[in-house]
Protein backbone atom coordinates (compact mmCIF):
# COMPACT_ATOMS: atom_id res chain seq x y z
CA UNK A 1 0.00 0.00 0.00
CA UNK A 2 1.53 3.69 -1.13
CA UNK A 3 0.96 6.16 1.85
CA UNK A 4 1.64 10.01 1.90
CA UNK A 5 3.01 10.45 5.32
CA UNK A 6 2.92 13.33 7.22
CA UNK A 7 5.72 14.62 9.97
CA UNK A 8 5.68 12.04 12.88
CA UNK A 9 4.65 14.22 16.21
CA UNK A 10 5.67 13.67 19.85
CA UNK A 11 2.88 14.88 21.47
CA UNK A 12 5.07 13.36 24.78
CA UNK A 13 7.68 11.28 26.02
CA UNK A 14 8.42 10.70 29.73
CA UNK A 15 11.57 8.61 31.09
CA UNK A 16 11.14 7.59 34.36
CA UNK A 17 13.87 6.12 36.46
CA UNK A 18 11.85 2.67 37.85
CA UNK A 19 13.52 -0.43 40.33
CA UNK A 20 14.40 -3.07 37.50
CA UNK A 21 12.39 -5.08 39.62
CA UNK A 22 9.10 -3.66 39.17
CA UNK A 23 6.37 -5.02 37.03
CA UNK A 24 7.27 -5.27 33.29
CA UNK A 25 4.93 -3.42 30.89
CA UNK A 26 4.74 -3.11 27.08
CA UNK A 27 1.73 -1.14 26.65
CA UNK A 28 1.04 0.24 22.86
CA UNK A 29 -2.01 0.89 22.04
CA UNK A 30 -2.29 1.52 17.96
CA UNK A 31 -5.48 3.88 17.41
CA UNK A 32 -6.54 4.93 13.99
CA UNK A 33 -8.37 8.06 13.83
CA UNK A 34 -10.61 9.64 10.70
CA UNK A 35 -10.89 13.83 12.09
CA UNK A 36 -12.10 15.81 9.81
CA UNK A 37 -8.71 17.78 8.92
CA UNK A 38 -9.50 21.57 7.66
CA UNK A 39 -7.14 23.11 5.23
CA UNK A 40 -6.19 27.20 6.21
CA UNK A 41 -9.83 28.10 5.07
CA UNK A 42 -11.72 25.86 7.51
CA UNK A 43 -12.80 23.61 4.06
CA UNK A 44 -12.69 19.85 5.03
CA UNK A 45 -9.21 18.81 3.49
CA UNK A 46 -8.86 17.26 -0.24
CA UNK A 47 -9.47 13.23 0.06
CA UNK A 48 -9.54 12.32 -3.59
CA UNK A 49 -6.20 10.51 -3.33
CA UNK A 50 -7.43 8.38 0.10
CA UNK A 51 -9.23 8.97 2.83
CA UNK A 52 -6.72 11.22 5.63
CA UNK A 53 -5.95 9.28 8.71
CA UNK A 54 -4.01 9.90 12.26
CA UNK A 55 -2.18 7.40 13.97
CA UNK A 56 -1.89 7.80 17.69
CA UNK A 57 -0.15 5.69 20.02
CA UNK A 58 0.00 5.77 23.83
CA UNK A 59 2.53 3.46 25.46
CA UNK A 60 3.77 2.59 28.49
CA UNK A 61 7.05 0.47 28.26
CA UNK A 62 8.80 -1.06 31.28
CA UNK A 63 11.14 -3.50 29.96
CA UNK A 64 12.38 -6.18 31.75
CA UNK A 65 15.15 -5.92 34.55
CA UNK A 66 15.38 -2.44 32.92
CA UNK A 67 16.34 0.66 35.40
CA UNK A 68 13.81 2.79 33.39
CA UNK A 69 10.24 3.39 32.05
CA UNK A 70 9.35 5.03 28.95
CA UNK A 71 5.44 6.42 28.26
CA UNK A 72 3.87 8.98 26.22
CA UNK A 73 1.88 9.59 22.80
CA UNK A 74 3.31 9.73 19.89
CA UNK A 75 1.20 10.16 16.16
CA UNK A 76 1.31 10.56 12.48
CA UNK A 77 -1.06 11.77 9.68
CA UNK A 78 -0.93 9.06 6.80
CA UNK A 79 -3.32 9.23 3.77
CA UNK A 80 -3.27 5.11 2.56
CA UNK A 81 -3.39 6.45 -1.82
CA UNK A 82 -6.40 4.59 -2.98
CA UNK A 83 -8.09 3.84 0.68
CA UNK A 84 -11.27 5.06 0.85
CA UNK A 85 -13.26 2.73 3.00
CA UNK A 86 -14.09 2.68 6.62
CA UNK A 87 -11.10 2.27 9.22
CA UNK A 88 -12.72 -0.79 10.26
CA UNK A 89 -11.92 -2.32 6.57
CA UNK A 90 -8.13 -1.73 6.55
CA UNK A 91 -6.68 -5.29 7.18
CA UNK A 92 -4.39 -6.37 9.96
CA UNK A 93 -1.28 -6.10 7.66
CA UNK A 94 -2.48 -2.97 6.87
CA UNK A 95 -2.73 -1.11 10.73
CA UNK A 96 0.72 -2.85 11.23
CA UNK A 97 2.20 -0.41 8.27
CA UNK A 98 0.49 2.53 9.31
CA UNK A 99 1.51 2.52 12.09
CA UNK A 100 5.32 0.78 12.08
CA UNK A 101 6.73 4.77 11.38
CA UNK A 102 5.46 5.75 15.17
CA UNK A 103 6.31 2.67 16.97
CA UNK A 104 10.04 2.99 15.33
CA UNK A 105 10.10 6.50 16.69
CA UNK A 106 9.29 5.23 20.01
CA UNK A 107 12.08 2.79 20.15
CA UNK A 108 14.25 5.56 18.34
CA UNK A 109 13.66 7.78 21.13
CA UNK A 110 14.18 5.19 23.85
CA UNK A 111 17.58 4.47 22.76
CA UNK A 112 18.45 8.03 22.24
CA UNK A 113 17.05 8.78 26.12
CA UNK A 114 18.84 5.68 27.47
CA UNK A 115 22.24 5.99 25.84
CA UNK A 116 22.44 9.57 27.59
CA UNK A 117 21.01 8.54 30.86
CA UNK A 118 22.21 4.88 30.99
CA UNK A 119 25.45 5.97 29.43
CA UNK A 120 24.49 2.94 26.83
CA UNK A 121 21.65 2.80 24.28
CA UNK A 122 18.89 0.18 25.13
CA UNK A 123 16.74 -1.34 22.09
CA UNK A 124 13.28 -1.96 22.66
CA UNK A 125 13.11 -3.66 19.29
CA UNK A 126 9.50 -4.63 18.74
CA UNK A 127 9.53 -6.91 15.77
CA UNK A 128 7.81 -5.73 12.58
CA UNK A 129 6.24 -8.67 11.87
CA UNK A 130 4.51 -8.94 15.60
CA UNK A 131 0.45 -9.41 14.78
CA UNK A 132 -0.98 -6.03 15.95
CA UNK A 133 -4.65 -5.93 17.03
CA UNK A 134 -7.15 -3.35 16.84
CA UNK A 135 -8.19 -1.88 19.72
CA UNK A 136 -11.29 -2.55 21.36
CA UNK A 137 -13.38 0.37 19.80
CA UNK A 138 -12.41 -0.90 16.45
CA UNK A 139 -13.34 -4.30 17.88
CA UNK A 140 -16.30 -2.93 19.00
CA UNK A 141 -17.41 -1.51 15.41
CA UNK A 142 -16.40 -4.24 13.41
CA UNK A 143 -19.00 -6.25 15.48
CA UNK A 144 -21.30 -3.95 15.04
CA UNK A 145 -20.88 -3.94 11.42
CA UNK A 146 -21.06 -7.56 11.30
CA UNK A 147 -24.28 -7.77 13.18
CA UNK A 148 -26.38 -5.50 10.56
Amino acid sequence: MKVNKGEVNVQSFHYDVESPSADVKTELNINIEHPEFKDENGEPLNEDEGKILQVVVPFEIHPENAPFKVSGLIGQVVQPIGFHGEIQDLEAKDVQQLSRPVVEYIETLTYQVTSVSLNRGFSLNFNKDIEIEPNQALKDLKNKESDK
